[in-house]
């Protein structure tokens, strides 16, 4: 009898109440788990009981399919690889657009706090210094509104040597006052970033994008939507980025395109951070 308990542990009713054991009292199902069991043909465990989500993730295929774990790189370079990615996903997720944010601070004051938190520099409207935080040892703290307040209008931010993804830059909409940006040493900028700054920030009037060495000429034809830009700061030896900007400068009255020297700087041990 505690043999025939061991192999109907998933027998709906209670069968061994006492009374004599009857296969009638099974319903068909119970009566071929059992026949299978006693036969110990064609029965599968794992059909029959609910695994834990590990064995189930480890084993997607239980019987035919090969270990998933067994599946993957283990190797050096490539967890050195998912590392690079998930911090990239981290930055990118860290500096998302939020809208909560936004709406208790106003957009030039919730832009200041993005911006100075994160090691770069923001100046107001009518201030002769940029604000930063200086000390990083200690806790958070600068001169910066917390709360909103109508007087106060972001007029230039520095994000120098800051990698800034397009996730951050959609925090720099609606600043309708911001004059100067410097995007410089930025590793990350793209062409997509230069296109957003060019219908986000429509009365910019000095940008500097210099090295960065993912921007291409279409990015550089992209800033055409600038229509008040004045002077534009950047370095590059590429022929198709030289003949943008100048093409730059027949299409915005009053630009001044500055192109220094290719020097060589720190952005690509930044990049493979």
């Amino acid at each position: 009898m505690n043999t025939v308990r061991k192999l109907m542990p998933l027998c709906s009713k209670q069968v061994f109440s006492g009374k004599r054991f009857n296969s009638n009292d099974l319903t068909n199902d119970e009566n071929k788990i059992l026949y299978e069991k006693l036969l110990n043909k064609n029965y599968n465990s794992e059909k029959h009981t609910e695994a834990s989500s590990f064995a189930k993730w480890v084993t997607p295929h239980y019987k035919f399919g090969p270990s998933r774990v067994m599946n993957y790189d283990w190797s050096i370079k490539s967890m050195l690889s998912w590392y690079k990615r998930k911090r990239v996903e981290f930055h990118k997720y860290n500096q998302r657009y939020i809208s909560e944010r936004v709406k208790s601070l106003g957009s030039d004051i919730a832009i200041s706090h993005f911006v100075v938190y994160r090691g770069g520099a923001i100046r107001f409207q009518g201030q002769d210094n940029f604000i930063r935080w200086t000390n990083k040892k200690e806790e958070y703290y600068v001169d910066l509104p917390q709360n909103y307040d109508p007087n106060y209008f972001v007029e230039a931010i520095d994000v120098s040597d800051l990698m800034l993804y397009y996730q951050g830059l959609e925090n720099f909409k609606n600043l309708f006052k911001l004059k100067w940006l410097s995007l410089r040493n930025n590793p990350v900028l793209d062409n997509w970033c230069l296109d957003y700054i060019g219908h986000a920030i429509p009365n910019l009037e000095y940008l500097d994008i210099s090295n960065c060495p993912q921007v291409t000429a279409a990015g550089i034809a992209g800033l055409q939507k600038l229509t008040q830009l004045k002077i534009l700061v950047i370095n590059s030896s590429d022929v198709e980025i030289q003949m943008a900007c100048f093409a730059l400068e027949d299409i915005i009255p009053g630009l001044f395109v500055v192109i220094q020297e290719n020097k060589d700087t720190n952005y690509k041990q930044m990049a493979k951070m």
